[in-house]
């Protein structure tokens, strides 16, 4: 079977999607963005009976996303993301940064890598994980809707 890597695996729908395809077969790396995921992801995996080669991977930091590289995955799912709830006017210009950093700056850079990976190996998949969020914007969900939908 074809080897995934999903991004923001640590928990909901990353973390739904690692252990389906790994129950399907598939060659899973999930990746969580901080250290104290790994165990319990892998804990929540030998539970379920599913096998995941679990990963640090934080997909704003150049060395986490060079590591990666290495990993030749043949579909990447691009799902980390994080939301800053509240007011636009309000969130500060550094929250506002980190969050276009997580939810898009990071996964381009990334796929970059491995884009060019699977273009010279001649196959590939990437899937992008966005929001409905962005057709219907709610109250205090602005930054989020611009980046992720």
């Amino acid at each position: 079977m074809k080897k995934v890597l999903i991004t923001g695996s640590g928990t909901g729908f990353g973390q739904e999607v690692a252990m389906r395809l790994a129950e399907k077969g598939f060659d899973v790396i999930a990746a969580v963005e901080i250290w104290a995921q790994v165990q319990t992801l892998k804990r929540q995996a030998a539970a379920r009976g599913v096998t995941l080669q679990v990963e640090k991977l934080d997909v704003t930091d150049p060395g986490d996303r060079k590591k990666a590289l290495a990993w030749n995955v043949e579909i990447l799912v691009n799902n980390a993301g994080v939301g800053e709830g509240g007011s636009t006017v309000d969130i500060p210009a550094v929250n506002m940064r980190e969050q276009f950093e997580v939810n898009v700056f990071g996964p381009l850079l990334l796929t970059q890598g491995i884009a060019k990976q699977m273009v010279k190996r001649g196959d590939g998949r990437i899937v992008w994980v966005s929001s409905r969020e962005g057709l219907n914007v709610n109250p205090f969900t602005g930054l989020y809707a611009a980046s992720k939908h």
